[in-house]
């Protein structure tokens, strides 16, 4: 089994999962790895990011027909693949490594720039706010959140699964301009740490209270949450195995 850690910007991708007719990072990823290994070549992955969302570390496995050298391998990849995805690592590793299955936890970062004027050169990856926040409010709204609990009110429903996930920890920060949430479960559903970044947010202005959480966590409806914030503040950053 063979390992590579990939980081993309998420922008013009359709995100991870090959679709298509679509650009997504599995579909650039494994066409590299097919001229690379002169065949066909399926990859599973870490975790899933929708449209829009990057990464600072995304782990894929795949099963490779013959060793993996580092360098000649990173080095063929990223003279292949396009200039918004770079393969960081590649390696071989135990033969019942899963990029998935295989991880204890995974760590997502979103980054809202909190003035009353854009960047256009931060539009990319973080979300702009001219709203005053409240972070005190704000991290009483995620500490709810944290240990097990379903989350079906901040996660899209998806084909009857459980969303049921554990929350190891949750935290707002502020860094001049940057308001930053990072929050660090064992998995997540669909959109459910964009969904964690509204709810906050709602409550970071004043259009909901941190007391209304558990009731909207208990309910177990999308309806009565906040949506999602926009995917373009969201990173993958790490995960943990």
């Amino acid at each position: 089994m063979a390992r590579l850690d990939l980081a993309y910007d998420g922008t013009d991708f359709y995100g991870y999962a090959r679709q298509p007719g679509l650009r997504t990072v599995q579909g650039e990823i494994e066409a590299a790895l097919a001229v690379v290994f002169h065949m066909p070549i399926e990859t599973d992955v870490a975790g899933r990011t929708d449209a829009g969302v990057h990464a600072r570390q995304q782990v894929v496995s795949f099963t490779a027909p013959r060793p993996v050298t580092e360098r000649r391998v990173v080095g063929r990849l990223n003279r292949i693949v396009p200039p918004d995805l770079v393969v960081l690592s590649a390696s071989d590793t135990e033969p019942d490594f899963h990029a998935r299955f295989s991880a204890k936890s995974r760590t997502y970062r979103y980054r809202i720039l909190n003035t009353p004027l854009p960047d256009p050169v931060l539009r990319r990856t973080q979300w702009h706010l001219p709203n005053e926040l409240d972070l005190d409010s704000m991290n009483e709204t995620v500490a709810p959140l944290l240990g097990q609990h379903d989350f079906s009110s901040l996660c899209r429903r998806s084909e009857d699964r459980s969303r049921e996930r554990t929350v190891l920890s949750a935290k707002w920060e502020r860094s001049g301009d940057l308001v930053e949430f990072s929050v660090t479960a064992v998995a997540f559903c669909h959109q459910m740490v964009r969904s964690m970044v509204a709810l906050s947010v709602d409550v970071g202005i004043g259009k909901k209270s941190s007391d209304d959480v558990p009731a909207i966590l208990a309910a177990r409806d999308r309806n009565v949450a906040s949506g999602a914030a926009p995917p373009e503040g969201l990173t993958l950053w790490s995960v943990e195995y």
